[in-house]
């Protein structure tokens, strides 16, 4: 060998060079390795229930992912902006899939029936005029440790019903509960408000993801599009799109996208449009089904004087107050509570999850049986003025659910089934 010819002082140098190389390719790998597993990699549903593996990276070109034997090139869903400079790359997963990965890191696949269902809402940190929520401070912003506790329960399918985005003001000057917070509707906040606080959660099972009135174009709807919208990105922002269904074994989920509805001041337009979305919806139920939209289509909410309002005048008026048969359950966010009510005449009870990071709202615990909203009245309502997040289990007559505080422990059980829903405390 060259090398044992050479003087040993040499021969040492030579040698050390060689090895301190090894180790620089080594460690370069690793960085280049732990870089990507920071990127957002999720899979959510779309209509049909379609799975979608989905990747934000700041590469020049889209991935490959491993599906069982075969290795694909991932589709652009969006390409990089100014305010978004990663591209979103994605590609849809057969069924019957076993396996798949992106760049090592497995993904979770769908189960046709899935046992085990994670519903969260309004999740991002509050900052806009005087209201700035401490989102530094994990007591005052616990979207993390609850993303954390929901991912060790282990879901099959997880939900969440809209209002991801938050930051839509720089923090106050001064302000240490949020300094050094991004804001607008960009990547680093999309970022800060979602994708790093629930990368355990988005590991953890596919997700089906509403979009929430934060989401509209004005506000939050370019990231919207960009990362979230299942469907083929539009040429512009669109503060309404179609209603779909998630067609899955053992239970079939209707998506309404009721961002715009507003909700005390019903327009015609509107509700011309929502009632051409409903009777689309109608044809798509099935028994059993679950409607998920953000805005709840019969909730109560409270003014800071303190006074009781009801929700959703416009989608109440597009209805007409009666879903079609087969709807077993409303599923939405928007108030930052968690409420569950059940109606007489019997109808689909609404169930609001609202309380997963974002301030919350004024309590409307003193909800009383008869109370009358949208031709009906209350027959029971639980409301809780609590972070937190609510879990639901398959059951022979229903869902057996429970609210569950950040850290993960049951603060209410619940039962679902045959149009009633029924809370302890």
């Amino acid at each position: 060998m060259v090398l044992a010819r050479l003087p040993g002082s040499r021969r040492f140098l030579l040698a050390l060079i060689a090895v301190l190389s090894s180790v620089c390719v080594l460690l370069l790998g690793w960085l280049a390795k732990s870089a990507d597993s920071n990127l957002p990699i999720w899979v959510e549903l779309g209509p049909k229930g379609v799975a979608i593996a989905r990747m934000a990276t700041p590469a020049n070109t889209c991935p490959a992912i491993q599906l069982d034997s075969k290795r694909k090139r991932m589709k652009l869903h969006a390409a990089p902006t100014a305010a978004f400079p990663v591209r979103v790359c994605e590609r849809t997963i057969p069924k019957g899939t076993t396996t798949a990965t992106i760049q090592g890191q497995a993904l979770p696949l769908p189960k046709p029936n899935p046992q085990k269902i994670l519903v969260i809402g309004d999740t991002g940190c509050r900052i806009l005029g005087a209201l700035a929520q401490a989102c530094n401070d994990p007591q005052a912003w616990p979207f993390q440790q609850l993303a954390n506790s929901a991912a060790a329960w282990q879901p099959d399918l997880v939900i969440h019903v809209g209002d991801y985005y938050y930051r839509e003001a720089a923090c106050p000057v001064g302000n240490a509960g949020c300094a050094g917070s991004p804001w607008g509707d960009n990547w680093p906040t999309w970022e800060a408000e979602l994708f790093t606080p629930a990368a355990e959660l988005l590991q953890a099972a596919p997700w089906v993801v509403v979009r929430g009135n934060h989401e509209l174009c004005n506000r939050g709807g370019q990231g919207w599009f960009h990362f979230l919208e299942p469907r083929s990105r539009p040429s512009g922002c669109q503060d309404y799109t179609p209603p779909y269904a998630i067609g899955l074994n053992n239970l079939n989920l209707l998506m309404l996208d009721s961002a715009a509805a507003e909700d005390s001041k019903p327009k015609p337009e509107q509700v011309a449009t929502y009632a051409n979305q409903f009777k689309h919806l109608a044809k798509l139920t099935t028994d059993p089904t679950w409607v998920l939209t953000h805005r709840p289509i019969w909730a109560f909410g409270k003014t800071l004087s303190g006074k009781l309002y009801r929700i959703n005048l416009t989608l109440q008026a597009a209805l007409k107050n009666t879903l079609p048969p087969g709807v077993a359950a409303v599923f939405s966010g928007h108030l930052h509570l968690f409420e569950s009510i059940s109606f007489l005449p019997p109808r689909p009870p609404q169930q609001v999850v609202g309380n997963s990071g974002t301030f919350l709202d004024p309590s409307t615990t003193a909800l009383e049986a008869n109370l009358e909203i949208g031709d009906a009245q209350v027959q029971q309502a639980t409301v809780l003025d609590h972070f937190g997040y609510m879990t639901l289990t398959a059951a022979q007559t229903g869902w057996s659910a429970q609210v569950r505080n950040p850290s993960g422990e049951v603060i209410s059980s619940c039962q679902l089934g045959n149009l009633t829903a029924s809370c302890q405390i």
